[in-house]
């Protein structure tokens, strides 16, 4: 595989499950040392870099990740001390979140969690994946990278992601990685993986054009929603 990302591009990562997607993400984040080939920023090995500096690089919204018995505002700024309450509004609202937040007791201040606290909240698994995604443009990294950040909301939230994806990624790199081929029109540049191949790259709109692996995914995709739509109306 030969990938340039230049910076501020808005790069998706798509393809079957086992294609290769999380585990090239992985590689380009420092946490996985390729065992033939190089991963360069800006023409040098990152393995020269201080690994902890190379990982300030990254925000990231990861499928595995971790819930804090904590404050709202601890969970998103992931520090107990010197945190920007506006920023953490901020980052809430960017997500999507602010709602929910406000009508917590305590809003920010409000404890996620009941194994400490016996007053804490319980998140659904939808609003804990955008807690994260707050948590990751808090930390406010050059690059920006979500790994199948929807994959717990449903249709509606996960649309208002969508629409929000150009304001999160402003000025930034992003690496966006998704199984629903309808999310990528949003990137610049679309990278279909196989068996740990790039098979096809381009816009949303040429990969379709192109008629190949992609437009073929996208199809059976929109067909599988135009029907399980139809079939909710007739229930």
């Amino acid at each position: 595989m030969n990938l340039t990302i230049k910076p501020g591009e808005k790069l998706a990562i798509v393809g079957l499950n086992g294609a290769g997607k999380t585990t090239l993400v992985k590689l380009l984040c420092g946490f996985l040392d390729p065992t033939e080939g190089r991963v360069l920023l800006n023409g040098e090995d990152i393995r020269k870099y201080n690994r902890r500096d190379y990982y300030d690089l990254f925000s990231a919204v990861f499928q595995d990740f971790s819930v804090l018995e904590a404050s709202v505002a601890v969970n998103v700024a992931q520090n107990v001390d010197n945190i920007d309450e506006n920023r953490v509004r901020l980052c809430i609202e960017k997500a999507g979140l602010t709602e929910k937040v406000n009508s917590l007791p305590a809003g920010i201040d409000s404890k996620i969690g009941r194994q400490i606290y016996e007053d804490g909240v319980e998140l659904s698994g939808g609003q804990t994946q955008i807690l994260m995604l707050a948590r990751a443009l808090y930390k406010d990294g050059a690059v920006l990278v979500l790994d199948e950040p929807t994959a717990a909301l449903d249709p509606i939230a996960e649309n208002d992601i969508y629409h929000k994806y150009s304001e999160m990624t402003k000025g930034k790199t992003s690496l966006f990685i998704s199984h629903r081929l309808a999310s990528t029109r949003f990137c610049d540049r679309i990278l279909f993986l196989e068996n740990g191949e790039i098979a096809e790259e381009g816009t949303h709109e040429s990969l379709l054009a192109w008629g190949g692996g992609y437009a073929k995914l996208f199809e059976v995709q929109s067909r599988y929603y135009k029907e399980g739509g139809e079939n909710n109306g007739e229930d």
